[in-house]
C-alpha cells in the first residue's frame, strides 16, 4: 500500500466551478430525497454510494462491509469487480489508525488500470464504509472531497437510525404478541417459551457464544413453539394420550413455525432453531431426521432447554419432575436425544435453572437481541461454536 494520509477536513468549498463536475450540494439534496423514499437498506446504500461517486467526481465508488467482508454496492462510470474492491478496502483499513474515521490514499507510482487515489470514510455506528477511487493521472482527493464523502455517510446513518428505531419497536411488539398468543393457545404451559429462552441463553453463555449469537438463542427460544398457533386447541389441550393422527398434527408445529418466522425477514436467522428444535442427536427426531452436527447448534441448544422446562413443569397428565430426575434423564439421553456438549454446558449452569428461571417477563433481553438483529440487517451471521479452548 502506498501513501495513506489521515484527513481532518475543513469547511466544504464550492466545487461546482470544476469542469464537468456537479455541484456537491445538489447531489446531497438529491440523496436526501432518495433516502426518505428508500424501501430497504440495500436501496439506501446503493443511493449513497452513487451520490458519493458523483459528488466527489470519483471514477468509481463502493460500499464495503467490514463484518461480512463483502462489497455490497458499486457505482461510478468505471466498472470494477466486487472481489477487487474487497481486497482494496481491506488493504486501506489495515493501514488506517484504529480511531480514524477518514483517510485518503495516493499512489506515487501509478500503473495502468490501477487507481491513482482513493478516499475512505467509516463510522463506529456501522460496519460499512464508503470508498471512492480515481484513475485520473495527477488527481488526488482533498479535504473538500473527504468532507463530502463523510457527509453522505452521515446522511445514510441518520436515515438508518430513524428507520431502525421504528423497526425495533415494531418487532418488539410483534414478539410480545406472538408469545402472548402461544401462551393463550395452552394456558397450562404459559411462560414456557420465556423460560426456554432463559435456559437456552444460560447454556449459550456457558458455551462461550458471542453476545449477538446469545441474542439469537434468546429470541429463538421465545419463538420456538410459535408453530403451535396452527395446531388445533383440542389437540394441544388434550389431557390424555394423543392418537397417532393427533401426534402427527403436533409434529407439524416446527414446520408451521418455520414458515411464520420466514415471513418476518429480520427473524430469518432464527429459522434453524424453530424448525429443528425437535431433532434428536441420534437422528430419530423430526421434522427432517437430522443427526449430530447436521442439526444446527441453535436447535441443539433449544432442544435441551425445551426438554428441561417441559420436565420441571407440571402437566395435566403428570407432576413436575425433580432436579435429580431431570439430571438423570439428561445423563441417560446424552448422545441419544441430546448433544453431549450441550448437556455438559447445561450441567455447569443447572444451579441457575432450579428454580430461579421461573421469573416471568420478556425484560430487556428480548429488546437488546432485536436491537442487534436490526442494527446488522445486512450482516446476519450463522451461529457457530467458539474455539475449543473457550468451551472448557
Amino acid at each position: 500500500m502506498s501513501t495513506i494520509m489521515p484527513h481532518h477536513p475543513h469547511a466544504l468549498t464550492d466545487r461546482s466551478s470544476d469542469t464537468g463536475r456537479r455541484d456537491p450540494w445538489s447531489v446531497l439534496e438529491g440523496l436526501l430525497h432518495t433516502l426518505t423514499e428508500a424501501t430497504n437498506s440495500s436501496h439506501s446504500i446503493q443511493a449513497t454510494v452513487q451520490a458519493a461517486a458523483e459528488a466527489i467526481s470519483a471514477d468509481a465508488a463502493f460500499w464495503f462491509s467490514r463484518s461480512s467482508g463483502r462489497t455490497l454496492a458499486v457505482a461510478g462510470p468505471r466498472a470494477i469487480e466486487p472481489e477487487w474492491c474487497g481486497r482494496f478496502a481491506r488493504s486501506m483499513l489495515d493501514h488506517m489508525p484504529t480511531d480514524d474515521e477518514m483517510c485518503v490514499w495516493t499512489n506515487p507510482h501509478p500503473v495502468a488500470d490501477q487507481p491513482t487515489a482513493a478516499v475512505l470514510c467509516r463510522s463506529a455506528k456501522t460496519h460499512g464504509c464508503i470508498v471512492g477511487l480515481s484513475y485520473t493521472p495527477g488527481r488526488a482527493f482533498d479535504d473538500g472531497d473527504v468532507k463530502v464523502a463523510r457527509f453522505t455517510l452521515k446522511m445514510l446513518l441518520t436515515q438508518r437510525t430513524q428507520a431502525q428505531s421504528g423497526i425495533k419497536h415494531l418487532l418488539s411488539g410483534l414478539l410480545q404478541s406472538l408469545t402472548t398468543i402461544i401462551d393463550a393457545k395452552d394456558p397450562y404451559t404459559a411462560g414456557h417459551s420465556e423460560r426456554v429462552a432463559r435456559i437456552a441463553n444460560l447454556i449459550a453463555r456457558q458455551m462461550g457464544l458471542a453476545a449477538d449469537q446469545m441474542g439469537d438463542v434468546y429470541l429463538a427460544g421465545l419463538l420456538h413453539d410459535v408453530g403451535k398457533i396452527g395446531v388445533r386447541d383440542d389437540v394441544l389441550q388434550k389431557p390424555g394420550k394423543l392418537t397417532r393422527e393427533e401426534y402427527e398434527e403436533v409434529q407439524q408445529h416446527p414446520l408451521i413455525g418455520d414458515r411464520i418466522v420466514a415471513s418476518i425477514k429480520p427473524f430469518d436467522r432464527l429459522r434453524a432453531g424453530v424448525r429443528h428444535h425437535h431433532e434428536r442427536y441420534d437422528g430419530g427426531g423430526y421434522p427432517d431426521r437430522l443427526a449430530k452436527e447436521d442439526i444446527p447448534l441453535l436447535a441443539r441448544i433449544l432442544c435441551v432447554a425445551d426438554a428441561c422446562d417441559a420436565m420441571m413443569s407440571a402437566r395435566r397428565y403428570r407432576p413436575a419432575r425433580t432436579p435429580i430426575d431431570i439430571d438423570a434423564e439428561f445423563a441417560r439421553q446424552a448422545g441419544k436425544q441430546f448433544d453431549p456438549l450441550v448437556i455438559r454446558a447445561f450441567m455447569a449452569i443447572r444451579h441457575e435453572v432450579y428454580p430461579p428461571i421461573y421469573q416471568k417477563g420478556l425484560g430487556e433481553s428480548a429488546f437488546h437481541a432485536i436491537e442487534n438483529i436490526v442494527d446488522n440487517l445486512t450482516d446476519a451471521s450463522a451461529l457457530q461454536l467458539p474455539p475449543a479452548d473457550k468451551r472448557k
